[in-house]
This record gives C-alpha cells, structure tokens and sequence, in this order.
C-alpha cells in the first residue's frame, strides 16, 4: 500500500521512507505541505499518510484538515508528527481530524505497528465512497456530511415515516474514548427539548453499533444561509435571539455547548435556527470521570479556535460556564453583520490566533465600519468583554437586549411613516 511521506527534513524523510519501504509498502515522499495537497488530491492518492506538523508552503495540520473536510475526498489515514510533545498538540491534531499522533524522535517499531494497525483499517473502509451502513428499523438513503468523529447520513425511520439525519461513529476512529464522548452527547442531547435546539429521536450504542436520530434540517447550516442569502442585519439580529433562547434553556439544564459555531447553527426549511452538534457539551452541575478525563484537562484548549472566548484560548476549562457560549454567539453575529472577525486572527497560524483571542480584548465594530449602528455596537461589545464578568451573565440576558432594540427600530419606523402620512 503507498503510504505518503511529507517531511520537510530531508535525513528524516529518507529515513522514513527507508523504513516504510522495508515494512512492504510504496512511499511516497514530499518536502512541503502544498506537495502533500497536490500529492492527495490525484485520483491515485495514497490512503495511508504520515504528515510532519510544520512544513513550508502549508503546515501538515492544515493539510490534514482540507483533506479529512472534504465529503468527495476518500478516506485517508492520517499519522501526525510533531517535535513538541504537548497536550494542546494532540487535541489540535484530533480536531483536525488526524487519526493518529507521534511525537518525535519516533522509535520505528512503534510506527511499524502504528502502520500495521492503519492499514487493517483502511482496508475496512471503500477507497471511493463510505458504504451505506445497515441499521435495522432505518433505511439509509445518503450521507449528508463527514465530520472528524462521525459520519451523517439521510435516513427514513420506518415506524414513523418520518426522514431523520443518522449521525453515526466513524469505523476509524470508534475507540473507548470516542465512544465515550458519544454517549455523553446522546446524554446531554436527550436532556434537551427546545423548539431552537436539534431534537434527538432515537438513539443506540454499543461496541458494534454507535448512532443517533435527530430531526432532519432542510435548511442548511447558518454559515451557508448567511454565504448563499446575504441576510438582512434585522433576521440576523432576531435569529441570534432565538440561538440565545436555546442556549439559555440549555445553560438552566446545566448543559454549555463549548464548540459554537456558524455550522453549528442550523435551519429548518421554514429558517428557524436550531442547535446541533454537542460534541464537546459538558454539564456544569457535575462531571462524570471520563468527561473529566477527557474533555476538562487543566490546560487544553477545547473548541474551534475562531469561536472560543478569551478563558477557553487560555485553556480555563475546568471553570468555564454558559458566558463562553455568550461570547462564541458575539462572535457569530459579528461575522454575520461585519464579515470580519473581532480579532486579528492569522489563519494559517492556530496558536497565534489563540494567543491573539486570549490576551487582546475584541475590535469595536465601529473601528472596522465607522457607520455601524451604536446601539448594536453596544449590544455586541457586552458579549465580548474579554472578562466573562463584564457580559451579559445569561445567554437569556444577550437575547432580551437584541429584541428591544429590534422593538425599538419597528417602533422608530411606525413613528416615521405615520409622520409622513
């Protein structure tokens, strides 16, 4: 099996290449990161690979992310290296979808069987396209996406007739601990009923079979509608406040969602938002040990970069609480209104854009368009507060102050059209 090598070290790719060939299989060696790209989009690519983390042209963590995002692409096992032997590392690895980690000097019997292992299961996986899985009761129609963790299909439930969206373990990545963050998602989800929060229907989980059935959202996530529609700043506004709502019932059920994003908002065919995706929830009132152990370690920055606030890109996840929430939805309706985001993020740099999150304070919207609304501006900049104290202490709170101002604006016009009658 071609097995491809991206290492910009020209000792440790020959090395490299030296061991994979004796092991029995065909490398493919590069020296940067867009080589990798190009190596990986051929209709031939290798489906084993082993990407050094930084190389010149792009940084194999971000090869690895187009790579594992694209739905057409087929699957490919990922082996990151490293020379930093650091926790965050590894978590910034797996969000990025990397199957496996190693951290350098690498000992070549323990790649060796890394390798064995990868292969078993890429062999388990069809080289073009992911089979439509089996599930009694269901009859799986197509997947919808391909995230890191999970496959999502479009399935019919058949004791109800009714079209769902099956999210499912993915076969190379079904270890205790995904499966363990899994349940707890199911667990987490089945707490929660709320019209602006995906609603879980049926669920099963086990050593041989992990999925779970939500209502089906015709209308796409938020980022797309928003990139598609170009909405105007008032549906915007009020469908922040309904994601407000959800999240504060959320937050009084003890649930944070940790991982809020514009993909992580949906809509119904009708353009409600709803919340998906509890991937990384945690509940505030108690922690199990597994949720302790794997998503709370003191240190480790948990959730997508461009969306966290100052206290989770500082790694204080032990005391996060509903306000991280508040600031990630600041953030999304920042985006939304400006297309530019508070911080100056450098996105081809990770940590520099953690760094940039948690030691500066957000950028005014004003400063970036002089003539945006003050009242607007004063709503969004309570959100952002880089000391989680000084915003609005209830995602509750966030959503009232969006709705007066919108009560306020129809007011304001009703007055002005029946002063010009």
């Amino acid at each position: 099996m071609k097995v491809l090598i991206a290492e910009d070290n020209v000792m440790y790719r020959k090395v490299l290449c030296a061991n994979v060939e004796s092991w029995g299989h065909e490398p493919v060696a590069v020296e940067d990161g867009l080589k990798a790209l190009e190596a990986l989009n051929r209709d031939d690519s290798p489906r084993l690979v082993i990407l050094d983390w930084q190389m010149p042209g792009m940084d194999g963590i971000d090869v690895c992310r187009r790579v594992k995002r694209d739905p057409e692409h087929p699957f490919t096992y990922v082996l990151m290296l490293t020379s930093r032997d650091a926790q965050e590392d590894m978590v910034a690895g797996l969000d990025a979808g990397a199957d496996d980690y190693l951290t350098k000097p690498i000992d070549p019997k323990v790649l060796q069987r890394r390798l064995t292992a990868a292969e078993r299961i890429v062999k388990l996986v069809p080289p073009k396209e992911w089979a439509i899985p089996r599930i009694d009761g269901y009859e799986v129609k197509e997947m919808l996406g391909k995230g890191v963790f999970a496959t999502v299909w479009r399935a019919l439930q058949q004791s109800t007739g009714e079209t769902v969206a099956l999210k499912m373990i993915r076969v190379d990545l079904a270890t205790d601990e995904v499966f363990s963050r899994f349940a707890r998602e199911i667990e987490l989800m089945k707490k929660l009923d709320h019209p602006n929060i995906a609603r879980i229907l049926d669920s099963q989980i086990d050593k041989k079979l992990a999925y779970y059935a939500v209502e089906l959202l015709e209308g796409g996530t938020l980022e797309h509608f928003v990139k598609k529609h170009s909405p105007k700043p008032a549906l915007l506004l009020l469908m922040t406040a309904k994601v407000c709502d959800a999240l504060d019932y959320a937050h009084r059920k003890g649930v944070i969602h940790r991982d809020l994003k514009p993909s992580n908002i949906m809509l119904t065919a009708e353009r409600e938002p709803k919340l998906v995706d509890f991937g990384l929830a945690r509940s505030m009132f108690e922690a199990s040990e597994e949720e302790s152990s794997l998503c709370s370690m003191q240190g480790t920055v948990i959730g997508t970069p461009m969306f966290m606030s100052p206290e989770q890109a500082r790694g204080d996840t032990d005391s996060l609480d509903g306000r991280a929430d508040i600031y990630a939805l600041g953030i999304i309706l920042y985006v939304m209104l400006l297309r530019k985001h508070p911080h100056k993020v450098n996105h081809s740099d990770r940590w520099e854009t953690i760094r940039e999150i948690a030691e500066s304070p957000a950028r005014s919207p004003r400063e970036l368009s002089p003539k945006f609304n003050s009242e607007v501006e004063q709503i969004l900049m309570k959100a952002l507060a880089h000391d989680p104290n000084d915003r609005y202490a209830t995602a509750g709170e966030f959503g009232s102050a969006i709705r007066k101002f919108l009560k306020g604006r129809v007011e304001s016009q009703r007055r002005k059209r029946e002063s010009e009658a």
